[in-house]
């Protein structure tokens, strides 16, 4: 697959990271492209079918492919050849693809997380591999930083996308006690959701401050990595005031004041 197919696949699937790879100096643009791409393909594979087993499949198909790429063992696949390159130019760690894949297991099913730890390592494992693999990619050593502002974005990314879960009978949320899913499903927000809903987003925006207060432990080069979630606080300071609109609301500011908001920040490199 050619680096153009490739940012086809991210403009058409992940518009927002589409544009943040194009405030990106040209010669970041192809490494994150690939990468952005397989992160897309992996998302889409627990929701290719109805069928529990079939996504699966899907998820196991990308991990032994994941595996034998480090094996030496490159198949013919419109992502993965170039994925194998730059792994192997930029020396990207294994185990963080592994983690994501299978972390995305748990998309295929309706069951919750067992609790706030299963959540938080599923989350720094969706939304932090990737940013941290980018990163990588682009010269950054110290990943804690970077670990801590991934996870504000994957909370962010997480409520834009509650309506759409919840509709589709999956319960991503950890709360106290039994949730209502009847009334999560028609919008409404119980009170143990509401209290998960604004706790989480104080952590979160917590992360992101300290991170972005320490932004000079990431070398400039990585910073268009994180420039993915440029639009980290919108979502959670809207949901952490207001957690019982959560599901009624757009979390989102207008197209003209999020380009803007994507212009200043790649521009002052203070993602």
């Amino acid at each position: 697959m050619s680096i153009e197919a490739c940012a086809e696949l991210v403009k058409t699937g992940d518009p927002n990271r589409y544009l943040s790879v194009m405030a990106a100096p040209d010669a970041m643009r192809d490494r994150l492209f690939v990468l952005y791409a397989f992160n897309l393909e992996v998302v889409r594979a627990p929701w290719a079918s109805n069928e529990e087993m079939i996504a699966e499949m899907r998820l196991q198909w990308w991990l032994d492919t994941i595996n034998e790429i480090y094996n030496g063992k490159v198949g013919h696949h419109e992502v993965v050849e170039p994925l194998a390159e730059v792994i192997a130019r930029y020396n990207l760690p294994q185990n963080l693809f592994v983690e994501l894949i299978e972390a995305r297991r748990f998309d295929i099913y309706r069951e919750g997380h067992s609790g706030l730890p299963a959540f938080d390592a599923y989350i720094n494992a969706t939304s932090g591999n990737p940013m941290r693999l980018a990163a990588i990619a682009l010269g950054a050593k110290d990943l804690a930083r970077i670990a801590d502002f991934g996870y504000g974005v994957g909370i962010a990314n997480l409520w834009r996308a509650l309506p759409a879960l919840y509709t589709a009978g999956r319960h991503p949320v950890p709360v106290n006690g039994a949730l209502d899913r009847n009334a999560v499903a028609s919008g409404e927000v119980p009170d143990n959701l509401a209290t998960a809903l604004h706790d989480i987003s104080v952590s979160a925006l917590s992360k992101v401050r300290y991170a972005r207060k320490e932004r000079k432990q990431v070398p400039k080069s990585a910073s268009p990595a994180l420039l993915s979630g440029w639009q980290v606080n919108v979502p959670l300071t809207m949901v952490k005031a207001q957690p019982r609109k959560t599901l009624r609301q757009p979390l989102e500011t207008s197209e003209f004041r999020k380009k803007l908001d994507l212009l200043w920040r790649s521009s002052t490199g203070r993602w």
